[in-house]
């Protein structure tokens, strides 16, 4: 094993360590970057573990005063808790700081500047994104979409340890290699209660837009591309544009929330409603997913409870067709076998017909 080697450093006084500007303005520059706040460029490299913890407490305390908490601020923090946490430098600590690196710069791309501006969407379009390789760009394997799902926690952790940040990790389930857990559709009462969550917010975020598509029969995907001009509020029905094109209908519910989303956050035309435009279209079902299983969590839902994003739709398919009937159930999943359809809603419909 080679590891970095660092020469010995006196004690610098602080003028020499002073890495911030200690203006606690908070207007952004509107590029994801603000030159007077910027850190120096990987500064933890040539500072001892008493240097790294006397900077990671400045920034601390400068990020506890600041009425916004700039990203710049939160990555120096956890780059400085890394090389003051870990005994001696390794391999380990060095992918930590190349992962959080490489996560910084994504978020940057996106213009972001501020700790309250990162959202599920951007998180998940980071860890699934195609990474560069000397051949060109190379579809994300679950190892590597595991390695950045990794240094996202660790960074959400640090933030949420010091008291900077709270909520949910908006990274979701934790990447598995393995078989995807076999969903169960939601009773009618877990259904109304997953509808109480969301609609107890008073701003619409989105999600409650997903919980309404979903209970329309959207899957993931279709949900997540539901653009402004496939939503007419009139009629109340949305057009589904996936492998089975197809025209629902929304509840009155649904129409409100997404009257109340609309109010707030400009749509028009091409522009999707509910997933950010810049997620790709094959992130889409990746990110709604997630976002969904937040909105399970904050229900009550636990892991191993067989509840997955996808059993909204699956209850909401198993009104149809306790009401309807097994084809109508099938159409408003938009699914082309009624054999299919029948072990999504575990009813044994070979025993009847």
């Amino acid at each position: 094993m080679f590891h970095r080697q660092r020469e010995p450093l006196p004690e610098h006084p602080p003028t020499q360590l002073e890495l911030f500007n200690s203006d606690q303005e908070t207007e952004g520059t509107g590029t994801g970057h603000n030159t007077q706040n910027e850190t120096r460029n990987e500064f933890w490299i040539n500072l001892s573990k008493a240097q790294n913890r006397r900077v990671a407490l400045s920034v601390g305390a400068k990020m506890a005063t600041d009425k916004r908490k700039r990203l710049s601020d939160a990555f120096a923090l956890s780059h400085a808790l890394i090389e003051s946490s870990y005994p001696a430098p390794t391999g380990t600590a060095r992918k930590l700081h190349g992962l959080l690196i490489h996560f910084e710069k994504d978020l940057h791309a996106h213009g972001l500047e501020f700790l309250d501006e990162i959202t599920a969407d951007h998180v998940l379009q980071h860890m699934w994104s195609a990474r560069k390789t000397k051949h060109g760009f190379a579809a994300v394997s679950p190892r590597t979409a595991g390695n950045r799902q990794w240094a996202y926690r660790f960074f959400h952790a640090v933030l949420s340890t010091e008291g900077l940040i709270d909520g949910f990790d908006l990274s979701g389930d934790t990447v598995s290699r393995g078989e995807p857990e076999s969903p169960r559709p939601l009773t009618l009462l877990e259904l109304d209660s997953v509808v109480a969550m969301v609609d107890s917010t008073l701003i619409s975020t989105g999600e409650d837009l997903l919980v309404a598509f979903s209970m329309s029969g959207a899957t993931a995907n279709e949900a997540g591309l539901v653009r402004a001009c496939d939503v007419d509020l009139e009629n109340k029905v949305v057009h589904f544009r996936g492998e089975n094109p197809r025209i629902a209908v929304l509840t009155e519910w649904a129409c409100n929330r997404i009257a109340l989303f609309l109010s707030e956050n400009h749509r028009k035309g091409e522009q999707r409603i509910a997933v950010a435009d810049f997620v790709t279209a094959e992130n889409v079902a990746r990110t709604v997913n997630t976002r969904l299983m937040n909105v399970m969590r904050m229900t009550g839902f636990r892991s191993g409870s067989g509840v997955t994003a996808k059993s909204i739709r699956l209850g909401a398919a198993t009104v149809v067709l306790e009401s309807q009937g097994l084809e109508a159930a099938a159409l408003f999943l938009g699914n082309n076998s009624l054999d299919a359809t029948a072990r999504m809603l575990r009813y044994e419909w070979w025993v009847t017909r």
